[in-house]
């Protein structure tokens, strides 16, 4: 934290940096949590390898049918169709690692960060040889200046002025730990001070202000886990890989993909940690240019600080593109951009690509490496709500960002950012972070097999970071107070509840869409016709329209919480219509401009709300008509009353819900082309406020069934049953409240992008806008009953979705989990990874089970060659009937163990147990009954399969 030496003075009239903060706090956070998942997968790498060293676990996934050229999809699914017989497998070899492991190690790298915390202070003070102040300083006048400094600087007591001697430097540095710091003044600083006092002046009191930013204990604890980090654990993951790429020689099969994953890892690694880097010098430059603005506060004279600053020639162009690049990896400014910062505090307040690209990068890394630990200490039910508390981190970086710039923009007059290019960057950086990860692109793959799915980080990020820059446009232009924070509370609360929605979806969800589907058409659809009573004759393509979207709306679908963040989408801007009209400018704003007798800060005004609930009337009419429509179909191939709350009743609501979602996204389009300001939050409210009032329409058709004449669906007779359409209703209510409005903001985007790329309509469209939006105000009374009415009814409606029905949830299906899992992601494999197979098949099980197979026929072959075994009842009972026994207990183990790896040796061994199996169970009826022919006819079937047994299992072994 070296002092400054130029910087221009700030122009009058400036906004002040320091409302809604620096934002640089929650980029520490990030940084410190990426340090802690990285280590935690480390050291859980590390204690997998110990506890399992013959890696076992890959051939107990090797027996469950892995073949490892298939991405992260497929090896999922090798196991996931396994089920129990993995699990038994890995708690049989795999002595687990202790979730307590990296626990530990966590625990002591935090110990050893604190340690290296508490001891920089004192070696940076014996590095540098410091003395105290008052020991060169005889007369005391040095003290009194400097205590002067303090003073002006605003600290509540001085901190310790040391001088180091040996340094030339006219710099000087600050260093200690809590709220006890340490000023160091270079020697060359102090001989410098009566022929530079305003010199000195400037640099002391660029040090004190970081002391009174608080930037010394978070920047050295920052340094100090970095260093702890480097010395530590990534020597301990280098070793770690090398002996793993070592051990991958020994095989030809798994080797190369080991050794593409282990390279994989590596890139990773090193990606992680340049992005690291490059954040951590964001930072710091960022807290260096804040010093340097509270030293001008202070009152540092400027002109002495631009001495050299235009000396030098102007740089080719290459030359300045090699230095920008170079300054991103530098702690510290270079003096141009400084001095450029200090004349207009403008680039204080514009969000940065790289920031918010590398922002994104390194959170989804932490994420993946979190989700990875939970899942493997079998914690995965806390991946979702720690997806959540990190996706408010991710939101919360950018939507700093974006209220301090839209602020600055509306208190000078400037353009307004969209945050398009905000959640664009965030986007970029979620994207390719998750390319780096395992969990997308696959430990033996570079890239997954959609690629293109990742569209919807980016769609995601750009959403929410969008509504959060009109949102902060809106209530910055609309909030008395002193104080913006609340108001940025608020904004960033509803963001995070979005982000963190969708994010935690991604990350449990949303991830499987990459590399494929995890569900099988076709066995979704055969679920749903044998779980469901009657049948779609002529309607099959609907019914495989259903089977595909289910596994995409039902995760979302059926989740209250949805409803509840989409609400937050239109209930805030809808709640600021109710607001009354600033008349003159809030205390906030004074406070943050300065020097500025008036603040046009009132000028502009919302859209008219009569405009967009007109809007709004439109998609109702939408919603309505599509329903009518709807139930007009229906009619048409309405079964008996019987069958008609099975597929028919499905299929029933899948068209409602198309038809009351064209409805809102039909307003929501509408409300962005022809709203000219805010143009995202009217289309929001537009399109909430139609789906609202749609479903209150087939709520009342709904109700009134069987009254209807060609409009009857379900009901045959005329009464007025609201409780019979009610539960269709619950189960439409978080789709067309909850996904619909997300689908709804999507369209308003697109049609957004659209309106942009044809000017000459959107400023036709504008003027129109213009010139009825200025036309006439709605009645604030008027305007805030229905505000409050339709914020009533929404929160109504989703507290009664989210209470619990009490009803038994009929999830189940007839199908089994081979049926559901999609047959194409178990492609063929090699000859030599099915080797591979049937030796895991053979050495974790199926050649213990074989030899008890075998040994059990044998001891009732044995047993038959007495003359007693088909006379004697008794002898049989004592003699054959234990073999018996033991060959179905055979057989129940065979059943939970894993299927045979060769498909044409396994369907010729399932047969032989099926043989043996019915034997066995005849055998034991057989005696208990005294049916001397069914007892002749399993010692004939023992015997056929006794003989057949050798040859089966040469087919399995492949001999």
């Amino acid at each position: 934290m070296s002092g400054p030496t130029a910087g221009p003075v700030r122009a009058g009239g400036n906004v002040d940096e320091r409302v809604l903060g620096a934002g640089t706090g929650l980029r520490f956070v990030l940084l410190l949590v990426l340090f802690l998942t990285s280590s935690a997968t480390v050291a859980s790498m590390i204690a997998d390898s110990v506890v399992d060293p013959h890696h076992y676990g890959v051939g107990c996934a090797l027996a469950a049918g892995l073949n490892p050229d298939d991405d992260y999809l497929g090896i999922t699914l090798s196991t996931v169709r396994a089920g129990d017989a993995y699990r038994a497998c890995l708690d049989r070899f795999v002595p687990s690692a202790s979730m307590w492991t990296p626990l530990v190690v966590l625990g002591a790298l935090v110990v050893a960060a604190v340690a290296l915390y508490w001891l920089l202070p004192s070696w940076k003070g014996r590095r540098s040889r410091v003395v105290p102040v008052d020991a060169v300083d005889g007369q005391g006048e040095l003290r009194a200046l400097l205590d002067e400094l303090v003073t002006v600087a605003g600290l509540p007591r001085a901190p310790r002025f040391v001088i180091a001697p040996a340094a030339s430097t006219a710099s000087a540095v600050v260093f200690g730990r809590l709220r006890r710091y340490s000023v160091c003044l270079h020697g060359g600083l102090v001989a410098r001070r009566r022929s530079d006092p305003e010199g000195f002046r400037a640099v002391v009191l660029h040090e004190l202000a970081h002391i009174r930013n608080r930037d010394v204990d978070i920047t050295y604890a920052t340094v100090a886990v970095w260093r702890v980090f480097l010395v530590t654990v990534l020597p301990a993951y280098l070793v770690w890989a090398a002996l793993d790429l070592k051990a991958s020689r020994a095989s030809t099969v798994l080797g190369p993909a080991e050794r593409l994953g282990t390279g994989h890892n590596l890139v990773l690694s090193a990606v992680m940690i340049a992005f690291v880097y490059l954040a951590r010098s964001d930072i710091l430059r960022t807290r260096e240019t804040y010093a340097d603005l509270d030293a001008l506060a202070g009152g540092a004279d400027a002109g002495s600080w631009l001495r050299g600053v235009h000396q030098h020639t102007q740089p080719g162009r290459a030359r300045k593109a090699f230095a920008s690049f170079a300054a991103l990896w530098r702690t510290h400014p270079p003096w141009d951009r400084r001095a450029a910062s200090l004349a207009d505090t403008r680039e204080l307040f514009r969000p940065h690509a790289l920031t918010l690209f590398v922002a994104g990068a390194t959170a989804t890394i932490a994420a993946d490496q979190t989700s990875s630990l939970l899942r493997t200490y079998d914690v995965g039910w806390a991946v979702r709500p720690l997806a959540g508390l990190l996706a408010g981190l991710i939101a919360a970086i950018p939507g700093v960002a974006l209220w301090r710039a839209v602020a600055r923009a509306v208190l000078t007059g400037d353009r307004v950012p969209s945050g398009l290019r905000v959640g664009w960057w965030l986007g970029v950086g979620l994207a390719v972070g998750e390319l780096l990860t395992s969990n997308t692109s696959g430990s033996t793959r570079l890239l997954p097999s959609h690629p293109e799915v990742f569209a919807v980080l980016i769609v995601l990020a750009v959403g929410t970071m969008g509504w959060t820059a009109q949102y902060a446009e809106l209530s910055v232009r609309s909030w008395q107070g002193r104080t913006l924070r609340p108001a940025l509370l608020i904004g960033l609360a509803a963001t995070w509840a979005v982000f963190a929605l969708w994010y935690a979806w991604w990350q449990t969800e949303g991830q499987i869409f990459v590399l494929g589907s995890a569900f099988s058409e076709s066995g979704i659809r055969q679920a749903l016709e044998r779980d469901l009573p009657g049948s779609v004759p002529g309607h099959q393509g609907a019914l495989s329209a259903i089977a595909v979207a289910l596994p995409v709306l039902l995760p979302l679908g059926t989740d209250p919480l949805v409803m509840w963040a989409a609400a937050v989408l239109w209930l805030l801007p809808l709640l600021v219509w109710a607001r009354r009209p600033a008349t003159s400018a809030p205390e906030w704003a004074r406070r943050a401009l300065r020097d500025v007798p008036e603040i046009p800060l009132g000028g502009e005004r919302p859209p008219s709300l009569r405009r967009i609930l007109a809007v709004a009337g439109i998609g109702t009419l939408v919603c309505w008509s599509g329903a009518a429509g709807v139930m007009a179909y229906m009619h048409t191939w309405q079964p008996p009353v019987d069958r008609r709350f099975g597929t028919y009743l499905l299929v029933f609501l899948a068209w409602l819900l198309i038809a009351v979602t064209c409805g809102s996204v039909a307003a929501a389009v509408l409300a962005a082309v022809v709203v000219r300001r805010l143009p995202l939050l009217a289309a929001l409210v537009a399109a909430g406020t139609a789906a609202l009032f749609g479903l209150a329409g087939v709520f009342l058709l709904g109700s009134s069934d069987g009254c209807l004449g060609p409009l009857n669906t379900l009901g045959s007779t005329c009464h007025w049953l609201p409780m019979r359409i009610w539960p269709s209703i619950e189960v439409l209510l978080p789709l067309v409240l909850g996904l619909g409005i997300f689908a709804s903001a999507g369209s308003a985007l697109l049609a957004l992008g659209v309106k942009r790329a044809l000017r000459p309509l959107r400023q036709t469209a504008a003027r129109a806008a213009g010139q009825v939006e200025t036309a006439g105000r709605d009645r604030l009374v008027t305007r805030r009953l229905w505000v409050a009415a339709i914020c009533l009814a929404v929160v109504v409606l989703s507290t009664a979705v989210s209470l619990p029905s009490g009803a038994e949830p009929t999830t189940r299906t007839s199908l089994t989990r081979n049926q559901l899992v999609p047959g194409a992601a178990i492609g063929p494999v090699s000859p030599q990874v099915l080797s591979l197979q049937t030796d895991a098949w053979l050495r974790l099980g199926g050649m213990d089970l074989a030899v008890r197979f075998h040994g059990d026929l044998l001891e009732i072959l044995t047993a038959l060659e007495d003359d007693a075994a088909l006379t004697d009842r008794d002898f049989a009972a004592t003699r054959i009937r234990p073999g018996c026994r033991d060959v179905a207990q055979v057989a129940d183990g065979f059943h939970a163990y894993f299927p045979v790896p060769d498909p044409q040796a396994r369907q010729r061994w399932e047969r032989l147990l099926a043989q043996a199996d019915r034997a066995a169970a005849d055998c034991q009826r057989a005696i208990d009954d005294g049916d001397y022919s069914l007892f002749v006819s399993s010692m004939n079937t023992f015997v056929d399969v006794s003989g057949s047994t050798p040859d089966v299992f040469r087919s399995i072994r492949g001999r």
